[in-house]
């Protein structure tokens, strides 16, 4: 059921963006469930079912953040309701595997299963179809026939070896992303494919050219790069970044990445003539990523010199150390000569990983 972007070769899209029929039917036990905004369509079609088990659970598994993170994100590995039989038996997936609150997980997906039968939920998605193309179309419009995955790849000039699923949220509902497998050594070596997906509701918003496309496939690429050029060159973060974003390095993984996904962003929106360049910034982070965005000019200005980001990852990398230790004489960082990154699925070759972490053990 996902589409291909309007004015793409249905063949060579990497991009897949629709309504789903696994996250409408979370929307409709979660405002059951008093966690979003209610529409009055699904009040008065799904209303008598307040009091389904799915609702009650829903109701606890929604109340945090992170614990409904988990449980969006657990609907990219099952099949479409009411079946939400999972993709691939053997899929690690920790949310369902993990400690705390697997087992209510477990539950709730039984629960869910049988909601989705008792309300013939498929029934009334069905029925929504000309609505749902009326949605499709006007978020693929705003994409002005831009294959995200493909501009990302020829700004990188690397592959992603990956495909992106967009997923048009109701009103209301929070955006989350995920990749499977996730592409972070050294877990998942052997990997030769990636599935990006971004929920939103921001989609559909009618704004042009929504931000939220470009994070997650870029994320492909920068989680395992960032991970063998910090192990070639940075064996102590602090030294390096300085205290401060060592600290929020330390407290969340993604806090450098994504500084550096934030300044590629600018450059791809600014390649596409979609948004305006960022102004100087009063904040550290604004400051940073200002300052990394601005050495990428000179990545834009020398594609001869530099064929790739990652070949310009030294020059790159070297704006933390600079900023955070002005004045002091920067180290030099540098990549092994071999191997040759053409993908991102090349950093998860085992022969690959085995070269670059023996280079930087050196």
């Amino acid at each position: 059921m996902l589409l291909a972007l309007a004015a793409l070769p249905a063949a060579a899209s990497s991009v897949d963006l629709a309504v789903d029929p696994r996250f409408e039917l979370l929307a409709v036990v979660a405002q059951l469930a008093g966690r979003r905004t209610a529409d009055p369509a699904v009040e008065k079609r799904f209303g008598a079912f307040k009091e389904h088990p799915a609702v009650a659970l829903a109701s606890d598994l929604l109340s945090g953040a992170g614990r409904e993170e988990a449980v969006t994100t657990t609907m990219i590995y099952l099949t479409e309701p009411p079946a939400l039989a999972l993709k691939d038996k053997d899929a690690d997936i920790h949310f369902l595997n993990g400690p705390g609150h697997a087992e209510e997980m477990q539950r709730f997906l039984f629960e869910l299963r049988r909601f989705a039968r008792d309300t013939d939920f498929m029934t009334h998605f069905d029925a929504g179809r000309d609505a749902r193309a009326g949605l499709e179309e006007a978020a693929k419009r705003s994409l002005a026939g831009v294959d995200p995955v493909a501009a990302i790849e020829k700004y990188l000039g690397v592959g992603l070896a990956s495909r992106s699923h967009y997923v048009l949220l109701p009103p209301g509902a929070t955006s989350h992303a995920f990749i499977v497998p996730y592409p972070l050594p050294p877990a998942n070596l052997g990997a030769e494919s990636f599935d990006a997906y971004t929920m939103s509701p921001d989609l559909g918003s009618g704004s042009f050219f929504p931000s939220v496309v470009w994070p997650e496939p870029l994320y492909v690429f920068i989680d395992p790069s960032f991970y063998y050029f910090e192990k070639l060159n940075i064996p102590e973060p602090a030294a390096f970044y300085g205290e401060r974003v060592a600290r929020c390095r330390a407290a969340t993984p993604d806090c450098v990445k994504h500084l550096a996904v934030s300044a590629v962003i600018v450059h791809l929106e600014r390649g596409l003539s979609v948004a305006a360049p960022v102004d100087a910034p009063s904040t550290p982070d604004g400051a940073l990523i200002k300052a990394l965005s601005d050495r990428l000019d000179e990545y834009d200005a020398n594609r001869g010199r530099y064929p790739t980001l990652w070949h310009f990852y030294p020059r790159w990398f070297a704006v933390f150390e600079e900023t955070a230790f002005p004045g002091r004489a920067p180290r030099k960082l540098a990549l092994p000569a071999a191997p040759r990154i053409r993908s991102a699925a090349d950093f998860f070759k085992p022969a690959v990983a085995e070269a670059l972490l023996k280079a930087a053990a050196r």
